[in-house]
C-alpha cells in the first residue's frame, strides 16, 4: 500500500503530472549535455583542447573533439528519446572519466569542481539507460529500443 497523502487533494495533481516528470528529466539532461558540447564542437575547440592537455590528455584536439560530439550528439539524442540506451553507455563513459581524472582531486562539492555534478548527471544518465527513453520518447514512437 503506498502512503497515503497528507493533502489528499493533492492525489490528483500529482496524477496527472506523473507522466510528465521523467520525460522532463531525460529532455533537460540531454539538453544540458548539448548544451555544453555546442561550444566545444562549434565554438573555440582551441580553448577545449588546451584545457584536456592541461589536465593531462595527449592529444587534446582529438579529445576537444570527443568530448564535444559525445556532449552535443549524445546528449541531442538522449533529449529526443533517440537510441537512448545506446547514447547512454558513452555519456556515462565521459562523466565517470571526469570523475576519475579531473573532479576527484577537488572533492565533493561541485563549488570547488568537485564530483558532485558529474556524478549527479552519471546517475540520472544511468536511469535512462536501465528505463529507456520512455513513452515519450523517439524510440516509443519508432517502436524499437535496445
Amino acid at each position: 500500500m503506498p502512503p497515503r497523502l497528507v493533502i489528499p487533494a493533492f492525489g490528483s495533481l500529482y496524477r496527472t503530472l506523473a507522466p510528465v516528470t521523467e520525460p522532463l528529466v531525460r529532455v533537460v539532461a540531454g539538453g544540458a549535455l548539448a548544451m555544453h558540447g555546442y561550444p566545444i564542437l562549434f565554438g573555440n575547440t582551441a580553448a577545449a583542447a588546451k584545457f584536456l592537455e592541461s589536465v593531462g590528455f595527449a592529444d587534446g584536439l582529438f579529445w576537444a573533439y570527443v568530448v564535444g560530439t559525445v556532449e552535443f550528439a549524445c546528449g541531442l539524442c538522449l533529449a529526443l528519446g533517440l537510441l537512448t540506451r545506446v547514447v547512454a553507455v558513452p555519456i556515462i563513459g565521459f562523466l565517470a572519466i571526469a570523475i576519475v581524472t579531473y573532479h576527484w582531486q577537488f572533492g565533493f562539492a561541485w563549488e570547488n569542481r568537485g564530483f558532485e555534478y558529474p556524478l549527479f548527471w552519471a546517475i540520472v544518465v544511468f536511469h535512462f539507460l536501465v528505463r529507456g527513453g520512455g513513452a515519450w520518447s523517439l524510440d516509443a514512437m519508432i517502436g524499437r529500443e535496445v
